[in-house]
């Protein structure tokens, strides 16, 4: 239901979306309702967002969508996909001692990154720090692996 809702936001904002946390406030995703509920009958009154309960997307991709448009999306997925990708390249080429924990470091990855499908973007949850540090500590395995290649390691 959720998802039907920002799906609808985003296809009538698909540029720019309708601003960071815009698909959780009431003038955004109040127009979309009455189609909701005609798609949903069976769904309980509280599963609907409403002023008192602005539940919003509840799906970080496609609420980067809704609130940010295509560029916020893209923007978003190209981070992460970047991580894994030069993540993926370290620990095929990186000696062992760098290999090993740049693997861990992407499993890390890809369950902030799939765990991500069930959550809203939202500061400050401990999901969203571990994304960051995962992020970040793919970014210094590299680095450690050039440093290695490099003969400094």
């Amino acid at each position: 239901l959720l998802a039907y809702i920002g799906l609808r936001i985003f296809f009538d904002h698909p540029l720019t979306g309708v601003g960071w946390q815009g698909s959780g406030e009431p003038e955004s995703f109040r127009p979309y309702l009455a189609a909701a509920r005609r798609r949903f009958p069976g769904a309980p009154s509280i599963a609907f967002p409403s002023a008192a309960h602005p539940w919003g997307v509840q799906n970080a991709y496609l609420q980067a969508a809704a609130d940010m448009g295509v560029l916020g999306l893209v923007a978003l997925v190209a981070v992460l996909a970047t991580s894994f990708v030069q993540g993926a390249r370290t620990a095929r080429q990186a000696p062992r001692a760098v290999a090993l924990p740049t693997l861990a470091c992407l499993g890390w990855l890809l369950v902030a990154s799939g765990t991500w499908n069930g959550v809203g973007l939202v500061a400050g949850i401990p999901l969203l720090a571990l994304t960051w540090i995962a992020v970040g500590a793919l970014a210094a395995c590299s680095a450690l692996a050039r440093q290695a290649g490099d003969g400094r390691g």
